[in-house]
Parts: C-alpha cells; structure tokens; sequence
C-alpha cells in the first residue's frame, strides 16, 4: 500500500475527544436538534460513524480553525457528505481518474468496503473514512491525503481524534494547521471570515477566552 499507516494512543471514550474540541476552540454554542442522518445511512447502506455524527450535532456548520469542514446530511451551508459519495462514485469506472484513489476504492454497498468522503479543508486536503460492512462504523480507521496530490495515510484513530491533531498537534504531520501552536476556533459558515493579521491574531491568541 502506498502512504503510510500512523498508529497514535488510543482514547477508549471517543467523546473524549469531542470535549477536546470544544475545550481547545473555546465553542459554547448548544448542540443542533435535528442533524438526521438516517436518510443519508439509508442511502449508503452502512451507519456512520457515532463520533462524527455528535461533531456535527455539537457544531453548527463551518470550519474548524476557518480551515477543515465536516460534510453534512444536507446542504445547508455545508457540502452534503452523500452528494459528495454519489458525485466521486461516478469515476471510478474510468481508468485515469480511478487512479486518483488507488490503491483505494470508492465504497459501493454492494461490496461493502472502501472510501466514504466526511471532510475536506481549504487547500484541497481530502478525508475519507475506509468503511467495512464487516466493521462497526467507530473503528473504521481515516484515510487522508493532505493537498490531494501526496500519498495517502491511513490511521487507526477516530474521526475526532483526527480533528482534535489537525487544529491543536504541532507534531501530526503533514495534517497539523497547529505548527507554530496558536490556540484553535471554530469559524461558523455565516462568519465573519478573518481577513487581516490582527483578526488572526485575536482569533489564535492563547490567552483567548471563549
């Protein structure tokens, strides 16, 4: 397989990782009522992983750090995560653009195992789940590739996990937006987007409150 596969430690409460989250961004907002998912499982075949499911009931749609975007049920301001399934599905069967997810496949319910999108950020990186019927949906392992053009990795933490290094780990390489460390926000679709040094820097200061 190309890439690399990481291993990190393991959290046995993947909500943990969630209070994480909101500990390091300083969100307080209350959770979203009525992130329905059952549609898009149906659609699928498969259940989602629980942990992605509380991230997008716990914040609102956006970003985290303006920079990674979970994909939605909908598309209400977001990217719709079984649109962007069905979208990807429909190359595969052509060779040139089946080699953008070797040695990878998209997930087809009928074979019940392969690549289901959950997130992207703003400068091309791709986030997949490697989804297995056979599996439970919470310990299917991310594969990630950062600006869609490196090899991929693939790595034994939950979807969580992986939000939590990306915005606050100066050391998950390549992922991190955390190097230099700064302290990590969560940017609502509806903003304001930061647009000069001085927004950053109050935004990314650590001694931030909220």
């Amino acid at each position: 397989m190309s890439g690399c596969a990481v291993t990190l430690p393991a959290v046995t409460d993947q909500l943990t990782w969630i209070d994480r989250i909101i500990d390091v961004t300083g969100w307080r907002k209350m959770p979203e009522d009525g992130v329905g998912w059952e549609q898009v499982e149906a659609q699928l075949g498969v259940p989602l992983p629980t942990d992605f499911k509380e991230l997008c009931r716990r914040f609102v749609p956006g970003r985290f750090y303006a920079y990674l975007e979970l994909f939605r049920p909908t598309d209400d301001h977001a990217q719709p995560l079984f649109r962007a399934w069905a979208y990807s599905r429909q190359w595969p069967s052509e060779p040139d653009f089946a080699r953008l997810w070797a040695p990878y496949e998209m997930y087809e319910p009928d074979k019940g195992t392969g690549l289901i999108q959950w997130g992207s950020d703003q400068t091309e990186g791709e986030y997949y789940w490697l989804a297995d019927r056979s599996m439970e949906p919470d310990r299917w392992p991310v594969v990630a590739r950062w600006d869609g053009i490196e090899p991929w990795h693939q790595l034994d933490m939950s979807t969580a996990e992986f939000v939590y290094r990306v915005i606050a780990d100066p050391e998950f390489k390549p992922f991190t937006v955390a190097d230099p460390p700064r302290r990590p926000f969560y940017l609502p679709h509806w903003g304001p987007f930061p647009t000069s040094a001085e927004d950053w820097d109050a935004l990314t200061d650590p001694n931030r409150k909220g």
